[in-house]
């Protein structure tokens, strides 16, 4: 049976992986989703390995996509410590954070705020109305934020968490 450091390093491994594919599609005549599918698992497995290696038990991660929106501005603000950021100068880049991190987590099919965000970057959903969306003609809210002010710094961040995850 693995133990918790095997689990962490898994996912961590994981998340770097999907990251450099994220990495790699930005520049690719790929669907907007697609990309963002990516980004989504990468986030969702960074946040997975923070927490194992914090003491959470990783079967109480197994059964739930749920773990982007709490996590991912811890590990962010971590991250900016660790880098020797002075965090009193980057609020700014943790309220984006918490916001993206949002954004990020609705963008799995399985969190869907009780029908209010049905959308997602995987599979077709039909709205309120029953009027049939697919994620290939849809604007998801991520695409837009990482191009904002705050969006490079994030992705940096995200990047050395999971680096630093890798030791």
């Amino acid at each position: 049976m693995a133990n918790a450091d095997q689990w962490a390093n898994g996912y961590a491994r994981q998340a770097d992986a999907d990251f450099s594919t994220w990495k790699t599609l930005q520049d690719q005549p790929v669907p907007e989703c697609h990309k963002l599918l990516f980004l989504q698992m990468a986030c969702e497995k960074l946040c997975k390995a923070h927490l194992i290696q914090r003491g959470t038990l990783p079967d109480l991660l197994q059964t739930s996509h749920g773990f982007i929106s709490g996590p991912l501005p811890v590990v962010i603000r971590e991250q900016m410590v660790l880098v020797k950021k002075q965090l009193k100068g980057m609020h700014g880049v943790l309220i984006f954070t918490r916001h993206l991190a949002n954004e990020i987590e609705f963008l799995n099919p399985s969190i869907d705020r009780d029908g209010r965000r049905p959308d997602n970057c995987e599979y077709p959903w039909e709205d309120s109305a029953q009027t049939l969306h697919s994620p290939l003609d849809w604007t998801f809210a991520p695409s837009n934020l990482l191009t904002q002010r705050h969006g490079a710094t994030f992705l940096k961040l995200v990047r050395l968490a999971i680096t630093d995850l890798l030791g």
